[in-house]
């Protein structure tokens, strides 16, 4: 059945999502049996040629569409139709699902199982250009999906999923592909297994399964989703249990270029969603470095970073927070750039903040002003290096609570833990920078100082407590407590309840103990 949709109510299909519910593998075996024996042996790979086995295909595709069903019923999942698009002997590509998952689709399309929306030519598209094609349960199958009494914590990432990329291009804020001017296709990078992607493979392995047992969830938030503002319309952010894979990508084809951790529904928040997150039940706290790439700079050069506040308002249309929240992103960009003109172009296109060249340049003077021996690295286009030494720290400090099995979330330049970790985060946080700098970086937000924070040996209950009563009062909602409690429940019955790791060894270098 071919239909008309909106292609902005969608998301890519998932050639990874996986769940070994008992149900979910009854269903696979029904959709394959009503196949037919011709559709099954088309499905199944010729000779030596790789490719998954045709119920691989069948798993992939139905728990997709059925973690989208829970999720939004309404919700469309985009596939791409070219061959290009799918190598099975890509390690990007563990399951190795081929091209002939379209030829799946299309005979489930035929059988009545999905709808489709078209092709990228289609005259149905109500848009008025061209799309990838989508597909979303028909009738029939969502009555399936409406028996199967698997939820969407019984569904996740199949466990040979790779979190460690190496790409060509460079990424934004979220982890997605920048074309870099002057390069062509935007492509993963094939490599070969050494000690070291290894160590960083298993580190990302055993945190994605601390984080797969961890509930995460913003407490005052009725709804399952947040719709937010971009500047290609409404993006809707999904805020379930399966929305907390994290990936490792470096950039331009170098183990040395970015590396930050990518993933997680809370890198995709502003701070008024941040703070009301809860971490197994308990209220968070969020810390971060204080102007972190200005900051590492600064130490390289035995100098010290001296911050974005100019004192007076030197832009006169803007109030002093909108020109300290202006700098800030303008120095982000002036370090992603090669010339001056690209940095002001790349901050037009980045921030709801209209500022003409004249007045971006009295900013850029304003800073150097106050830092002058950051004059020679400003529009030198080395954030890709930077982003790679905190993304060092960032790897010290998630090592140090996976260890611990203590749940962190981390955030590029700051991280968020449950109220009564903030000692021990302070503690890894200090530690990760003189072992990755040699000095320690300031904390941009410090939220209640501690006189003792230096004597982290003991736990300081009575901090703790006045911690604790200081927080502010969120109102946890139906939806919440809902959920958590299943969510519980849940936890109680699977194998998750058990620790199925520990991490073992120093922070250059460890090893997964399995039980």
């Amino acid at each position: 059945m071919i239909v008309s949709h909106r292609r902005s109510h969608s998301i890519p299909l998932d050639i990874h999502a996986w769940s070994d519910h008992p149900e979910i593998n009854i269903l696979v075996d029904k959709v394959w049996h009503s196949l037919g024996q011709q559709r099954q042996v088309s499905l199944t790979p010729k000779g030596n040629r790789k490719g998954a086995d045709p119920k691989r295909l069948i798993k992939v595709l139905l728990v997709h569409l059925y973690e989208a069903f829970l999720d939004n019923p309404a919700l469309w999942t985009t596939v791409a139709r070219s061959s290009k698009a799918y190598a099975p002997t890509s390690r990007y590509n563990s399951l190795n699902i081929s091209f002939k998952i379209v030829q799946l689709i299309d005979g489930l399309v035929e059988l009545g199982y999905l709808e489709l929306a078209g092709e990228s030519n289609d005259k149905t598209n109500v848009e008025g250009s061209s799309f990838t094609s989508r597909i979303r349960p028909s009738h029939i199958l969502k009555v399936g999906f409406g028996t199967c009494n698997a939820e969407l914590f019984d569904i996740h990432k199949h466990k040979s999923k790779i979190a460690l990329i190496l790409s060509d291009f460079d990424t934004d804020i979220e982890g997605n592909p920048i074309r870099r001017r002057g390069r062509g296709l935007r492509q993963l990078v094939e490599y070969e297994d050494t000690d070291e992607t290894q160590r960083m493979e298993l580190m990302l392995y055993a945190y994605n399964s601390l984080l797969q047992k961890t509930y995460i969830d913003i407490a005052s938030l009725e709804k399952t989703y947040i719709d937010r503002e971009t500047k290609m319309g409404v993006q809707r952010i999904s805020i379930n249990q399966t929305n907390k894979f994290v990936r490792r990508i470096f950039s331009r084809g170098s183990w040395t270029n970015n590396g930050w951790f990518y993933g997680g529904f809370w890198q995709q928040l502003g701070q008024n969603y941040r703070k009301d997150i809860f971490i197994n039940d308990k209220a968070t706290i969020e810390v971060d470095y204080k102007g972190i790439h200005p900051s590492i700079l600064s130490i390289n050069k035995g100098e010290t970073f001296n911050g974005y506040d100019l004192g007076a308002v030197i832009v006169p249309a803007l109030t002093k927070e909108q020109q300290t929240k202006a700098l800030k992103l303008l120095v982000l960009t002036a370090l992603n750039a090669s010339s001056k003109q690209q940095a002001y172009n790349a901050f037009r296109s980045s921030s709801d903040i209209s500022l003409v060249d004249q007045d971006l340049g009295k900013l850029i003077n304003g800073f150097l002003e106050l830092n002058p021996h950051l004059a020679d690295e400003l529009f030198t286009d080395q954030i890709v290096n930077l982003m790679y030494q905190d993304s060092l720290i960032a790897e010290y400090v998630i090592k140090k609570f996976a260890y611990a099995d203590m749940p962190i979330l981390s955030l590029h330049d700051s991280f968020i833990v449950q109220y009564d970790q903030i000692l021990n985060l302070k503690k890894y946080m200090s530690e990760a920078c003189k072992a990755v700098l040699g000095k320690h970086l300031n904390y941009e937000r410090d939220f209640q100082d501690y006189t003792g924070a230096t004597q982290f040996k003991d736990i300081d209950r009575k901090y703790y407590d006045a911690l604790a009563n200081n927080l502010p009062k969120i109102e946890k909602t139906e939806r919440y407590i809902r959920t958590y409690n299943k969510f519980e429940l849940w936890l109680d019955r699977n194998s998750q309840a058990t620790k199925p790791y520990r991490m073992v060894g120093g922070w250059k270098g460890q090893k997964v103990e399995w039980s």
